[in-house]
């Protein structure tokens, strides 16, 4: 179980890597103001980071990481879409609670994760939205 946990970080690793080098030549190509606005394209980048933080959080979670290394993640992992303010982005902690579900927690170890991760009551609620629309 554990080498099939470091598989799927290391194809998670390789993954981010790829987007960093996609994301370092698009940076370059173009300046834009906010990550996610309103087109097609900005809500698939939107959807590309939903998925990364879930796909990471269950990842980091089933090979028994630490949550202070989970934040510094997210926020290396929000930086690469351009977020910089991901304590305060809905999308992040719906996808943290998305990526809960996956790693197969239940409701009483999502309730203690989230009073280990969440700094506001608000994270915490969107954290329970984002594991309950995957049960």
């Amino acid at each position: 179980m554990q080498d099939n946990v470091r598989i799927q970080i290391s194809a998670l690793l390789l993954g981010l890597v790829a987007l960093s080098a996609c994301s370092s030549f698009s940076a370059s190509s173009k300046s834009v103001s906010s990550p996610f606005t309103s087109s097609s394209k900005s809500s698939s980048q939107e959807q590309a980071y939903r998925e990364d933080v879930r796909d990471y959080t269950a990842a980091h979670l089933q090979s028994g990481g630490k949550v202070d290394e989970l934040r510094r993640q997210i926020g290396t992992l929000a930086e690469k879409y351009g977020i910089t303010d991901w304590e305060n982005s809905e999308a992040t902690f719906q996808a943290i609670g998305a990526g809960l579900a996956k790693a197969g927690y239940r409701q009483v170890q999502v309730d203690a994760f989230k009073q280990n991760m969440a700094t506001t009551p608000t994270q915490a609620e969107w954290m329970q939205e984002g594991y309950d629309s995957e049960q």
